[in-house]
């Protein structure tokens, strides 16, 4: 399960390894998301508006 708060702006988080993808979120709002991880490895997650993730707004799940 992720929760996922957008602080400033428009945002949204994707993780397409598990297809995870939350709606595009104004600041302040919030979704969760479940998923299962059954799959060990590195995987990047991003934010998908338009030149944001080129922008360095993108990371790392680690599942072991």
């Amino acid at each position: 399960r992720i929760t996922y708060k957008n602080m400033k702006g428009q945002h949204n988080f994707a993780l397409d390894e598990f297809k995870v993808k939350t709606k595009l979120l104004n600041a302040g709002e919030e979704e969760t998301v479940e998923y299962v991880a059954d799959k060990a490895g590195t995987y990047e997650f991003y934010c998908p508006v338009p030149g944001h993730r080129p922008a360095g707004m993108e990371g790392t799940l680690i599942v072991e």
